[in-house]
């Protein structure tokens, strides 16, 4: 059954058209994956969608009763004004009105009235049916999932930044858990634990979700449909974004090969018409008549649109360059009250791909830094091989001069160029005729990254160093950016949290985790599903390089020395827990008999509320002693 139809929904602003003919249909419980390029009106059509935005034409049916929200990309000056734990638990607002009410009604009783004894049963038993006794620590559990804290939830809302104001509002929406969720960009500022969490919530989910994503990983996970907007239209597809792109890949093939014959018939029939007019003749005029009849009863196909243009670049490298490109020793760093990691040591060679992962605020983006001399390590060296030289992408574009225009900014490192080629260049980048003149202070973060890839990259280099090169790029740029670094022979060592383009190009892993590894970090020379997969696993991470050194070979076996010891020790930390709970469990069962107890309906709920959290404590640390237990076994074959 539809929840949403769209018909022919149309907007447009004097003579510019934003969108027209959008028509499509959405079942309830589909997960809609909402794609275009930017600019393409994505964002235009939730407003629409939402009844904030009034269509020129068409219309938006959602089906009775059903509700809607969203999730919009906001920035640094969206304002709360309340805590953080404030602005996420007020998705409740019908409970924490019941729950004044029902302290009203107490006080009332308290006091002697007895005539709010009735309303006060009946208010307290729609409220804990409701989820009353629940949604204060469900809104805790939420907010700690997606990286808040305890000790943070009192801090004013207003003072996080644009990426952790859009998590808060996205643990709000989800709280608030509306029929159909609309999600723009929801990955955007997460990593990949937040990311894989939200991944299964909307796969289990009822909900109808629309989301409008750059992250490919994200969408094969979590859609079953797919929603093209392009060129105004829409178009909707059955299928993720991968099935998407090869179901459009062979429409379009189909459409450009069907209207090239039907032009050639056209073509050779008004030759064939051309032809008898010149004879003049009775019969020669009726055989072009006919012909002109069949030409026009033919159902004309439209032209494929071409597809809008995006970026296309190559890189190329600066010579010749040593094998050994870097050799990472001991290194260590760490700010007051804040470590980030220590004896950290790795090796890259020329021609590999190295992505470092890890949870945000690991030290990725520091490390990067330091390989770049724009931050000096508390301990440890590192050293470049012979002859390279770095082409370094910051994701915070700091590289840019902001006083400066988009020409001036290229000019500036490539004086020798002609104004020709540094327009051609800035072409492959995107920036076409009068953008080329915009200042940098008014571009948009896309833009922004575009340029900021185009002045790292026209001159050759050996060693890119990337961080976060994805953000702000729609999907066609990201494909772009993939297959100019697939064909780039030099050496790339990148930060990202977009899984499908680490997938697509990491020939080595570098996760940093402190507690997640003795050593505060794993290196492994494989692709990152290999590695994700005995990661998931919680098997030993142990893949041995190309060259099989006697190197590789000890620092396999430390490594599963350290994660033997990791698992033993798990293993008796959990069986202490197991028997700590097992006997708060016992003492709670006792407690029912109580006299006190049993004559209190509310101190009675609250026992079985914290008897069912207990057991389910206790089957969770159960299941983990048994994964722990198939771990050890492996040690032990």
């Amino acid at each position: 059954m539809s929840i949403i139809v769209c018909d022919g929904v149309s907007l447009s602003y004097g003579a510019d058209i934003i969108l027209e003919k959008i028509d499509f249909s959405v079942n309830a419980g589909d997960k809609v994956g909402v794609i275009g390029v930017n600019g393409a009106g994505k964002s235009t059509l939730f407003s629409i969608i939402r009844g904030n935005l009034d269509a020129s034409n068409g219309e938006v049916f959602i089906s009775n009763g059903s509700t809607v929200g969203c999730l919009e990309q906001i920035n640094d000056a969206h304002r709360f004004g309340c805590s953080i734990y404030e602005a996420a638990v007020s998705a409740y607002g019908y409970l924490i009105e019941a729950e004044e009410k029902i302290s009203s009604l107490r006080i009332r009783m308290e006091n002697g009235d007895e005539s709010a004894i009735k309303s006060f049963v009946e208010e307290n038993e729609r409220f804990i049916n409701n989820g009353g006794n629940e949604f204060r620590s469900k809104t805790k559990s939420l907010l700690s999932k997606f990286g808040f804290s305890e000790s943070e939830l009192t801090k004013n809302a207003d003072s996080l930044s644009g990426g952790q104001k859009t998590k808060l509002l996205l643990v709000k929406l989800l709280l608030a858990d509306p029929d159909i969720m609309l999600l723009d960009e929801p990955t955007n500022h997460l990593d990949v634990q937040a990311c894989e969490w939200l991944e299964n919530y909307i796969v289990a989910s009822k909900k109808t979700f629309l989301i409008i994503s750059h992250d490919r990983y994200f969408l094969d996970k979590t859609t079953n449909k797919t929603l093209e907007i392009s060129h105004g239209c829409s178009e909707m597809y059955t299928g993720n974004y991968t099935q998407f792109r090869e179901k459009k890949k062979a429409l379009d093939e189909a459409k450009l090969k069907h209207y090239n014959l039907q032009q050639k018939e056209i073509a050779r029939l008004e030759a064939f018409i051309e032809n008898q007019r010149k004879w003049n003749r009775e019969k020669n005029i009726i055989a072009a008549e006919s012909r002109q009849k069949t030409i026009d009863k033919m159902v004309k196909l439209e032209k494929p649109k071409e597809k809008e243009k995006g970026i296309s670049f190559s890189i190329s490298h600066s010579g010749a360059m040593s094998k050994d490109v870097l050799s990472v020793r001991s290194l260590s760093m760490a700010y007051p009250n804040n470590p980030l990691f220590d004896n950290l040591s790795f090796e890259v060679k020329r021609g590999e791909r190295l992505f470092v992962i890890g949870a945000n605020g690991c030290g990725k983006s520091t490390l990067l830094k330091i390989l770049t001399g724009r931050a000096t390590q508390i301990g440890g060296i590192f050293e470049l091989g012979y002859n390279q030289t770095i082409g370094y992408y910051d994701q915070e574009q700091q590289l840019l001069n902001q006083n400066s225009n988009v020409i001036d900014e290229i000019w500036s490192v490539y004086s020798d160029k002609t104004n020709t080629q540094i327009r051609s260049m800035l072409a492959q980048f995107g920036f076409r005729g009068d953008d080329v003149f915009k200042s940098i202070s008014v571009l948009s973060g896309g833009e922004r990254a575009r340029l900021s890839i185009a002045k790292m990259v026209a001159c050759g280099v050996s060693l890119l160093i990337l961080d976060e090169p994805t953000n702000h790029l729609d999907i066609d740029s990201r494909e772009m950016l993939e297959n100019a670094l697939l064909e780039y022979d030099g050496t790339i060592i990148a930060v990202s949290h977009d899984r499908y383009f680490i997938r697509t190009l990491a020939t080595s892993i570098l996760e940093i985790d402190k507690d997640g590894f003795d050593s505060g970090y794993c290196h492994c020379n494989c692709g990152y599903d290999r590695y994700i997969s005995t990661r998931k696993k919680n098997e030993p991470i142990i893949i041995k390089s190309e060259s099989g050194s006697g190197k590789a070979d000890f620092e396999a076996s430390k490594q599963r020395k350290n994660q033997l010891r990791s698992a033993k020790t798990r293993h008796g930390a959990i069986e202490n827990e197991i028997s700590q709970l097992e006997q708060e469990l016992y003492e709670l069962k006792q407690k029912e008999n109580e006299d006190s107890i049993v004559s209190d309906y509310a101190a009675l709920n609250e026992l079985y509320e914290r008897e069912n959290a207990t057991e389910a404590k206790i089957d969770a640390l159960y299941k983990e002693l048994e994964d722990i237990e198939e771990i050890l076994s492996t040690y032990n074959e």
